[in-house]
């Protein structure tokens, strides 16, 4: 294949296009792949019959590429539109070099072709999917190697809702093979389709009669559904869960509900799904209990409760995860009895998690369910040896405000988080801060003045860098939340006593602070009350707080006007220019430069 001839009079885009066209064939993997993905360009350029004649067989040639160059191709393929093949009649031939595609080994490529695939179809006339793709599939389903017929269980749903009735029969034999493939790893992706499958069948003419004992539902589907669910492989049997949760669906969503409905979800689906949460696999009752909060409306509160108490950690901590979404009035007593026999679980996991869910069903409990059922739990957990099981706990106190009101609040849990506040570990006291904010939304100012505004303020003075900088921005999210006047009575004096303090470390985190805070002020209270506190602090004798300030200043620049940056900045900048330590003078020039940017903008 050669790029179209070219005489001296046509544009430098028939020379790019020559360029492309030779990547092709370069030797260079980067090259190749940059052309395979210009293949629209390269077919406009040779014209319909070219590309009909000579590239896509170029293209059929070359799958034996590096993965890189065919993941390319894959995803370009769909590009090709009838325009460029010369009509509609012609866009078969891109099943060619897609089938190819299709059986190698690396699975991205398979994936991206058929994507391109489903991408295609619509283009195909209704004529060529029996003449063509019917054909194709039949191909990659009894092909030896198996890359090839997990290809076409993915590619079968994309076909069943297009194909007419008295058609169907051929195909759902082909699947029924797939299902009942020797190779595990074809028959975990047959029964990922298998929900795609019915959904395709109950579309269009395929949706009459479907729960009539006849029908493809009863006579193969269903069947399939509880070989795959009793498959020897572990990787099999899990896709269970996700195939119960669809068939469901499908049919709840496309047929009228009655007795037939309710036949084949109680005696079909359902006795399939408990034998997923009693699996001999940890594996497959993993799925079931992560996957919980969509089986709701199978009322498998006992199943649940068997989870939740499974002896795999992973499962216990699965199953918990769904707390909030399966507790309800009907179910909560049981689900009170069973919390209670988990909250000394000795897997620090299992605790974190309950932890994080159980404020979230407070609401269920009511404020005397709560009082007395969920609180001495949480308590409990509130004194747990472990830090993350508490913060977990802790992050979700501010949902019990509605339910048990602040003063329960206070006197119960609150202590609690004081206690961590004060924890030896500063990742725990980060923890603690950065859910500070969260707190406060929902306490409310009154509440937090009285329990949390001294502490804020005490962790500024923390050992922990850290911990210093991270309660700057702190007060940022304060001010934002309780106003400015809260933050000039409540915050303000302090910051004024930290700059004066004798460690340079504490008068660097008011500068940090001051530059937090004012990014919540209005332009006039920054000019009038914080930038007096950034220009004071220039003359301070540690170099290291000087060239803090300049970047201070710098930043400070945006929340004043022009007037202010002019009068009180630039001149303190001048003078930090003038210092003799190296940082500060580089650090006041980089902010003049910032400085006089706003002026000149103004």
């Amino acid at each position: 294949m050669s790029a179209p001839a070219t005489s001296s009079s046509e544009s430098l885009e028939y020379m790019n296009l020559a360029k492309v066209i030779d990547g092709l064939r370069s030797e260079s993997l980067e090259v190749r792949s940059a052309s395979a993905a210009q293949i629209d360009s390269i077919s406009t350029g040779l014209g319909p019959e070219r590309t009909r004649n000579e590239l896509l067989p170029f293209l059929s040639d070359s799958i034996d590429d590096d993965d890189l160059v065919l993941l390319k191709l894959s995803s370009s393929l769909p590009l090709l539109t009838p325009a460029h093949l010369g009509g509609p009649e012609y866009m078969h031939l891109l099943l060619s070099p897609l089938q190819l595609l299709l059986t190698v080994e690396e699975s991205s490529v398979r994936t991206a072709a058929i994507a391109s695939l489903s991408q295609i179809i619509p283009s195909l006339p209704p004529t060529d999917l029996e003449q063509y793709l019917s054909p194709m599939l039949t191909r990659l389903a009894t092909q030896e190697w198996f890359t090839a017929r997990i290809s076409a269980s993915l590619i079968l749903p994309l076909l069943i809702p297009l194909t007419e009735p008295n058609n169907l029969p051929p195909l759902l034999a082909l699947f029924t093979n797939l299902c009942n493939d020797d190779t595990p790893m074809v028959r975990r992706h047959a029964s990922k389709s298998l929900g795609a499958v019915l959904e395709g069948l109950v579309k269009g003419s395929n949706a009459s009669n479907i729960l009539s004992a006849d029908s493809a539902l009863h006579t193969t589907i269903l069947p399939l559904f509880t070989t795959l669910s009793c498959d020897d492989q572990d990787s099999v049997r899990l896709q269970t869960t996700f195939n119960c949760i669809s068939l469901t669906e499908t049919l709840t969503q496309t047929q009228k509900l009655g007795p037939a409905l309710d036949a084949v979800v109680q005696q079909r689906i359902l006795p399939l799904l408990k034998g997923c949460i009693s699996d001999r696999s940890w594996r497959v009752r993993w799925t079931v209990a992560s996957n919980f909060g969509s089986l709701t409306d199978f009322n498998l509160t006992a199943e649940y409760v068997s989870l939740v108490t499974d002896n795999e950690s992973e499962v216990r901590i699965a199953a918990l995860s769904q707390l909030t979404t399966i507790t309800n009035d009907s179910n909560k007593d049981e689900i009170l009895e069973c919390i209670k026999k988990i909250r000394d679980d000795p897997v620090d996991g299992v605790r974190g998690e309950l932890a994080g869910a159980i404020t979230g069903i407070a609401d269920v409990f009511g404020k005397d369910g709560t009082t007395e059922g969920l609180l001495p739990i949480m308590l409990a957990l509130l004194r747990d040896e472990d830090s993350e099981v508490r913060l977990r706990l802790i992050s979700g106190l501010g949902k019990l405000n509605n339910v048990v009101g602040l003063d329960l609040l206070s006197q119960s849990l609150l202590p609690a988080v004081m206690d961590l506040a004060e924890d030896g570990k500063w990742r725990v006291r980060l923890a603690i801060i950065q859910e500070v904010p969260r707190l406060a939304n929902d306490l409310g100012v009154s509440f937090f003045q009285d329990k949390f505004c001294t502490l804020c303020l005490a962790w500024l003075s923390d050992d922990c860098a850290s911990i210093r900088a991270a309660a700057a921005e702190n007060l940022k999210e304060l001010t934002t939340l309780f106003g400015k006047d809260w933050c000039m009575e409540r915050i303000m004096p302090f910051i004024h006593e930290l700059r004066t303090n004798n460690s340079y470390l504490r008068r660097l985190t008011c500068l940090h602070a001051v530059e937090k805070i004012s990014m919540s002020l209005e332009q006039e209270v920054v000019a009038s009350e914080m930038l007096p506190m950034a220009v004071g602090m220039a003359t301070d004798t540690v170099p290291n707080i000087r060239f803090n300030v300049a970047k201070t200043l710098e930043n400070l620049c945006s929340k004043c006007g022009s007037d202010v940056v002019a009068e009180s900045i630039v001149p303190v900048l001048d003078s930090l220019i003038e210092d003799n330590d190296v940082d500060v003078k580089y650090f006041a020039r980089t902010a003049k430069e910032s400085a006089q940017k706003i002026i000149q903008a103004a």
